[in-house]
Order: structure tokens, then sequence, then C-alpha cells
């Protein structure tokens, strides 16, 4: 299979986006003319990569010219704080980069939003280029970065990403089983309901391809994540532009809850399944959306979750989340495909469709306990 290569843009942004089972192959030429003249270069690593590929790099930009140091976050403290940048800047510094040196993140979700805030940060904004070793990195990290925490607060801190290049290598993804994938896989879909009906209709044809670990449903479900996500980002609607957030602020309050036991991507489809069905009230979304939404999680091997919650504590703490990032209690509900909006919700419907939820998710609970 040959590399794709995709330009997504949005505001001043241009990432050069590439994606393929053999890029690593490819990787001193792809990673060549990041740079005008090759000097110095910090590879960023979390741990997640595997030495082939962590010395694939390394050989890739000495044979370009760099001069290579080494950065192992893993050691360093945790990757979810502000102070995680703090710490990368202070890395830069005691390696004497400069705006026209390049770092390369090789790693997970939480490693790349780091490198990609500290790199704009650094002598007005340097060089970086990003080889992500998880598919719901592949995702969103060309758009938005995982928010940081900062003085107790949590995932507050973000800025738009300014990658130079994106180099996805899907030998990382392929035949992998869902507890790996599953973030990337609701990521796609909760792309395709907001991008638009044909992409909606479409998706299902990937489905079967990427649970079968076929590199070109993968390479063609990842590019149009890219585009529909840049895309709703230039949106003129501010509204518009929150559609990205469909289902986060549900999962962070189920994660508040429940705590750290159940897996984020769970959490999201979660969060998915309950303001689709805030969308059929609020919005008018068609009934037969919401069903398609659950057949295609179940597809992709997401289930739901069984677990037991009081309503009026779920309610607060998704009150609570909302109102950490905006003065307005509001979520992002689907209208229809290619429509999610920011949207008002009445106390009432909200309490009704929580107690239904919930009591849908202790009933699971129940039958799960009945079948062990």
């Amino acid at each position: 299979m040959t590399v794709r290569r995709q330009l997504v843009n949005f505001g001043t942004t241009c990432t050069d986006y590439r994606v393929g089972d053999s890029v690593m192959d490819d990787l001193p030429r792809i990673l060549k003319n990041v740079v005008g003249a090759p000097k110095r270069a910090l590879v960023a690593l979390d741990g997640s990569s595997e030495q082939t590929t962590d010395d694939a790099v390394r050989r890739a930009l000495v044979d370009i010219g760099f001069e290579v140091f080494r950065y192992e976050a893993a050691d360093d403290g945790g990757l979810e704080g502000f102070d995680a940048a703090g710490r990368l800047l202070a890395a830069f510094a005691e390696r004497g980069l400069t705006a026209d040196d390049l770092v390369v993140a090789v790693g997970g979700v939480r490693l790349c939003s780091v490198v990609s805030l500290a790199a704009g940060l650094w002598c007005d904004g340097m060089s970086c280029a990003a080889i992500p070793q998880t598919l719901d990195a592949m995702c969103t990290l060309t758009t938005a970065m995982r928010p940081l925490s900062v003085g107790g607060v949590d995932e507050v801190v973000s800025a738009r990403p300014r990658w130079d290049m994106v180099v996805c290598d899907l030998t990382r993804v392929l035949g992998r089983p869902v507890e790996e994938l599953g973030a990337g896989y609701v990521t796609m879909l909760g792309t395709a309901l907001a991008e638009s009906r044909r992409a909606w209709d479409q998706f299902p044809e990937r489905i079967e391809g990427m649970v079968a670990g076929d590199a070109v449903a993968f390479t063609e479900a990842l590019c149009k994540t890219q585009g529909a996500r840049a895309g709703a980002i230039r949106s003129a609607s501010p509204s518009a532009r929150t559609a990205l957030g469909y289902g986060a602020s549900t999962a962070r309050a189920l994660a508040a809850c429940l705590g750290p036991a159940i897996p984020w991507y769970r959490l999201l489809a979660e969060g998915m399944r309950f303001e689709a069905r805030l969308g059929h009230d609020v919005c008018d979304l068609d009934v037969d959306v919401i069903f398609e939404q659950d057949d295609r999680l179940e597809d992709l091997g997401v289930e739901e979750v069984p677990f037991e919650l009081d309503a009026d504590r779920f309610v607060s703490a998704l009150k609570a989340d909302r109102f950490l990032r905006s003065n307005r209690f509001m979520l992002s509900l689907p209208k229809r495909p290619g429509t999610i909006r920011l949207s008002s919700v009445d106390d009432e419907v909200l309490a009704r469709h929580a107690e239904a939820f919930l009591a849908s998710r202790a009933e699971l609970l129940a039958e799960t306990g009945a079948g062990n």
C-alpha cells in the first residue's frame, strides 16, 4: 500500500498528514523538508512506542543531518497537568533548541498534546512533527489537543495545534483489539455524524474493514476524519465549532462519578448515547439515527456499560463539568446527521433523560450480575 497524503487546513495552520502501512520506510524522505536546514531535533517519547519505531525515527533524523536528543516523558512525571509542558520547555532550554529546530512526538494523545502546546510556545513557535502510536491520536491530534489540568481543575488548558507534519504508521493499529482502538473508533463515529448525512451513511462500509484490520479501510476513515474535523473548526458558526465535543461532557461527568476503572472510550460512547437521546427531545433528532448510532457502536465492539449511579449525582456532575468551561449550561447535541449544535437543555428534560438512561444501565448491571 502506498502512503496517502492529505493537507489539513484551518485558520493559518496547514498540516501535512501522511498515513500508510509502510510509512516508516519512507520516514527520512518524509521528514527531510520539515525544517529548512537540519541542525537539532528532540524526540519526545512516552513509552508507548516499540523500540524498532524509536530506532527508526532516530536513524531517519540522523540520516537527514540532525543532532538528535531523546526526551523520555514517561520518566519525567505525568502528562495530564500543565507542568508537563513546563518540563518539556525546560528540556528545550537545556538542549539549546531554537525556533529553527525540530521536536518530534512519538506516542499517544497526551504526549502529543504536551508537545504541541510546548512547541507553539517556544520562541514564538518551533517546527513540530508527530508520529502517533494510537488510533485516537491519529484521529484527533491535527485538530485538537487533549486539554491539560491546572490548579486542581481538570482539562481546561488547551490551544489549537500547529503541527507541520503528522505521520501515521498503520502497523500500530492493524489487527489490534477494541480495547486499544476504541477511542479512535468512537471519535470517527462521532465525526461522521457531525460531518454530513452522506458521511454518516457511508461509515458502516468502513466498519467491517477496520474491524478486520484492513489498511485501506483505516486510511479512508482517518483521512475523512481529518477533513471533517478541520471543516468543523473552520465553520463560521461558533455553535457548529463545538460539534467535536459531542458526548465528551457526559463522558467526563461519568468519569467523575464512576472513577478511572472504566476506559475513556466506553465513557465517551455512553456520552454519545445519552446526548443523542437528549437530541431527540431537544432538537427533534430522528429516533432512527439514535438506533443507527447504537448499532454502529455495537458493530465496532463498543458495548454499553453496566453501572449504577444516582440521577441527582450524575446531573450535578454534568452541570459542574459544563460550568467549569462556560457560564451557560449547554450541550453539543445532534439535530440530524451533519448538524450538531450547542443547545440549551431544560432541567426537567435533563432529569427525565438522566433517570431513564441510568435506569437502563442499572438493569444491564443486574442482568450482567445474574448472568455471572
